[in-house]
């Protein structure tokens, strides 16, 4: 399996503006979580590693939510994040 850093651009347009829900988003984080633990996963750019990997454990939690049903983390958390990691 492959991830790109577009990829994990777009993952983060999709989840800004709506376009996919949070759970769509994990769900496709947990499938590289799989690849990488399987050793199937590749980096593009392979240089960006660990910067790629630190994304996709991040969009592995958006959808958790709190003990009251409310999610975890709101909008600005994502696009502050996305800012903290310059992509």
């Amino acid at each position: 399996m492959h991830v790109s850093l577009t990829e994990i651009i777009e993952k983060f347009d999709q989840l800004v503006h709506e376009e996919k829900s949070r759970e769509e988003i994990a769900g496709w984080a947990q499938q590289r979580q799989i690849a990488a633990d399987m050793d199937q996963l590749e980096y593009d750019p392979k240089n960006e590693e660990k910067r790629l990997w630190r994304a996709i454990t991040y969009l592995m939690g958006v959808d958790l939510k709190d003990m009251d049903g409310s999610y975890l983390h709101s909008m600005e958390d994502f696009i502050e994040f996305r800012k903290k990691m310059a992509i």
